[in-house]
């Protein structure tokens, strides 16, 4: 177990050598610098569009109490909705845009928001890089004869797995930090009243997973190809352009999975809504692959890196 966890470390010390982890680093302080602009202009935006609400419910006569007063029913047909009462729904979206202005609020819009699409683009490549790592420079024939191939091949799977999490926690913290100073530059004042972080146990737990999911699949197509070029044009196809394939396809898992841990009521980003599935038997289904995948590649990569005389 020591010289597992030894070797774990030492894969993490070349990421940093390598100069992974910092830029992993900057790319996250982008992320949350652009989520919390994200959400400051999403909330000028449902103002501009309350006061022209307003304008139009005033020149029939009604007042915002009035409107207030009246029920709010909202149809949704598919990904387009049908609103009973405008000026209370614009009023209500205004409070949630400015209580998700509460740094404290801020990991659980990041993750509803912009990062439910880059997180995964941008820790999957971190992964590609981190599989080519050792064919780039040359020394995985150095790495075979310290550690031997099952240590070798573990160690990098396990350290990509430490830095999914990693990068979820940093993100929410980051997210919380760059939120507070951007209000402050700002000078915005948010709905300090509520917050979310009786949710962040479980939201943060979930991130982690699907980060890994992610992670630990691209390490494997990388290893087996041999290409970070064509792993990381995998994963723009995929993330991109290819649409949700629904059942137990990840994308539709998490556009399920995400309105049932999270607060969308402010979202940055509209996604459209995940086909019904199984939930628990779709994670499940996935894990299973993932595993297969696994036993695949370590067998593939022992047979290529260590051929029996």
């Amino acid at each position: 177990m020591k010289s597992m966890w030894d070797s774990v470390r030492a894969q993490l010390f070349y990421q940093w050598k390598a100069r992974y982890i910092i830029l992993l680093f900057v790319f996250l302080v982008i992320l949350s610098i652009f989520s919390s602009y994200a959400q400051y202009s999403s909330l000028q935006q449902k103002e501009d569009r309350f006061d022209a609400t307003m304008e139009l419910y005033a020149n029939d006569g009604i007042t915002l109490k009035q409107a207030l007063a009246e029920d709010l029913d909202i149809k949704k047909d598919g990904n387009s909705e049908e609103i009973s009462n405008v000026l209370k729904y614009d009023y209500y979206r205004v409070i949630a845009a400015k209580v998700a202005l509460n740094p404290l609020n801020a990991p659980n819009q990041i993750f509803t928001s912009i990062a439910i699409l880059f997180l995964p683009l941008i820790f999957g490549i971190y992964s590609c890089h981190v599989a080519f790592f050792d064919f780039k420079y040359g020394t995985f024939k150095g790495q075979l004869l310290l550690r031997g191939h099952r240590l070798f091949f573990i160690s990098k799977l396990l350290s990509v797995m430490i830095m999914a999490a990693g990068t979820v926690f940093l993100t929410a913290f980051l997210s919380i930090g760059t939120q507070y100073l951007f209000n402050m530059v700002m000078g915005i004042r948010p709905d300090m009243r509520v917050n979310y972080l009786g949710e962040l146990p479980l939201q943060v737990v979930y991130q982690v997973v699907v980060l890994i999911l992610f992670g630990i699949f691209f390490f494997l197509l990388t290893s087996a190809l041999r290409s970070t070029l064509i792993s990381i044009v995998v994963l723009f196809v995929y993330m991109l352009i290819v649409p949700n394939l629904g059942g137990y396809d990840l994308k539709n898992l998490m556009l399920l999975t995400v309105p049932k841990i999270y607060n969308t009521s402010a979202s940055t980003m509209d996604v459209v809504s995940g086909e019904n599935t199984n939930l628990m038997l779709g994670y499940l289904v996935a894990a299973v692959m993932l595993g297969l995948f696994t036993f695949y590649v370590y067998k593939r990569d022992k047979k290529r890196l260590c051929p029996k005389l």
